[in-house]
């Protein structure tokens, strides 16, 4: 059995949601975007960048010595990683910046931003499709990576922008939402029936996820409360609760951090360490 890496889980998943607001920013800005969300939608996705490029260094033996891992870019996803969302990091500067002029190139700033995370999110996900551990060797792995992404990233901009957003770009906010949260929950129940029939250790995996009290309130918060929770907002499109849409993101960000803790512990037959 695993471990939870606390690091790692807030590193991925606080990366993935910022980088979700901008993909985010990006496509909704296709048709006129308010400049006061953008501003705010924008900063919000450098504080949480910010707090997950600190948050990996906790995981690091020796923060100093992370630049020698750009020496193996050929061979490491971890590498890539690193440099991924350096970039990211280096490219939401060039989007603060467009966004402080008056004919910046936001969008294109934005889509940068949000293509260079999306590489690197993308990495971090290939760091972990190991053979050696069932749970973790499918398509599946960077497959929750990526609706993490999707489903947070969606689900702030849907609050922030809650005063600002046409009732047009709100409807398309709400359905890509509930898309993300439908194949997240259709996706696990494959994963889940792979893993039943796949070897000994997969079944051990199984056992432990379904005996983890985690597991199940990981149930209630990432699938069971989204889409009930969704539904009021698809009849009143035209009149958001902002408090609605709060308890909306924070139980859907719940049982995203559950569902990352539980991916660590399922790693059966060895410990995270040893990906070091």
């Amino acid at each position: 059995m695993g471990t939870v890496e606390w690091p790692l889980v807030l590193f991925t998943v606080l990366g993935e949601t910022s980088i979700g607001i901008l993909l985010a920013l990006w496509w909704l800005d296709r048709t006129p975007l308010d400049a006061g969300l953008y501003r705010k939608a924008t900063l919000t996705s450098g504080a949480l960048l910010g707090l997950a490029l600190v948050a990996s260094l906790f995981h690091l033996g020796h923060p100093e010595a992370a630049y020698r891992a750009l020496t193996h870019l050929g061979s490491s996803w971890l590498s890539r990683e690193i440099l991924f969302f350096v970039l990211a990091a280096l490219a939401w500067v060039y989007l603060f910046l467009q966004i402080s002029r008056p004919n910046g190139q936001r969008r294109v700033a934005a889509g940068i931003a949000g293509l260079l995370g999306l590489f690197g999110i993308v990495s971090s996900a290939m760091i972990y499709v190991l053979p050696r551990v069932p749970a973790w060797n499918s398509a599946q792995t960077p497959l929750f990576f990526l609706l993490t992404t999707g489903l947070l990233g969606a689900l702030s901009l849907l609050f922030l922008g809650w005063k600002s957003l046409s009732p047009a770009q709100m409807a398309g906010l709400m359905y890509w939402s509930l898309g993300c949260v439908l194949s997240s929950l259709f996706s696990y129940i494959l994963y889940f029936s792979q893993l039943t029939g796949m070897s000994p250790e997969g079944l051990a995996t199984a056992q432990i996820l379904t005996t983890s009290p985690l597991f199940w309130l990981r149930v209630i918060t990432n699938w069971g409360a989204p889409l009930i929770l969704l539904l009021p907002l698809f009849k009143r499109k035209r009149s958001f609760n902002p408090n609605l849409l709060l308890t909306l993101l924070v139980v859907s960000g719940i049982g995203e951090f559950l569902g990352r803790a539980l991916f660590y512990l399922s790693a059966v037959g060895i410990h995270i360490s040893a990906l070091k």
